[in-house]
């Protein structure tokens, strides 16, 4: 794979997409509460919570919650159905999705950069890359969306989601999906390039069938 400007671009791009999905994707600061609230509250991840003294109202057990934990431990099995509401579990998966995707087309991206990939199918395999990439990119801003507006409105989730604020781990999501989008773009606008250049190099030339005759002299 001709190591051009755009190849470069989107693979980095795809490569900082991938990085910025993992930190997202393994911190725990999506939501966070102002500490001034007081709510029990301190923050959430895509798969831990942290509570302060916290007892969830209808809780038969009355158990308080005062520790960082896994979402799906034993420990918050009590209120695992109000703390993994049906659009927070999408956001999980969407998230996995997305962060499958960008790490298999960072690798293949590298792959293309170090040449693994034949001639012949290197403006194929950029389409794909491209392709992975909007996915990615969609799926990331499909997420952080949900996420966004379902942290603000759903009033039978967190307590005071009114002091409760989107944390860094949430933004990495974003930039992410942002990345994501760029780096598509620089691959199917180099997938174009190195068609059109495959094409002109398989053409055949415009004199390529015309044979010189030799004329033979001719004397008076």
């Amino acid at each position: 794979m001709g190591k051009d400007v755009l190849t470069l671009c989107g693979a980095v791009l795809a490569a900082l997409a991938c990085l910025f999905t993992i930190l997202s994707f393994s911190t725990s600061h999506w939501l966070e509460s102002f500490q001034e609230a007081r709510s029990g509250f301190k923050r959430l991840g895509l798969w831990e919570a942290c509570f302060d003294k916290y007892t969830y109202d209808k809780d038969t057990l009355g158990k308080t919650y005062d520790e960082c934990g896994w979402i799906f431990s034993y420990d918050y099995r009590p209120i695992f159905d109000w703390l993994n509401p049906a659009w927070f579990l999408a956001v999980q998966v969407m998230m996995t999705l997305a962060l499958i995707l960008s790490l298999v087309t960072a690798i293949l991206c590298l792959l293309g950069i170090l040449n693994f990939c034949p001639d012949h199918r290197v403006s194929v395999a950029q389409l794909t890359n491209s392709i992975l990439m909007f996915i990615t990119g969609a799926l990331l801003a499909l997420a952080v969306t949900i996420f966004g507006i379902k942290a603000d409105t759903d009033r039978a989730w967190l307590p005071r989601p009114d002091q409760n604020y989107m944390s860094w781990s949430f933004g990495l999501a974003v930039v992410a999906g942002f990345f994501a989008i760029f780096s598509g773009m620089c691959l199917v606008i180099d997938s174009l390039r190195l068609r059109i250049k495959a094409r002109k190099q398989n053409a055949p030339h415009a004199f390529s069938d015309y044979k010189m005759k030799t004329v033979p002299p001719q004397y008076n």
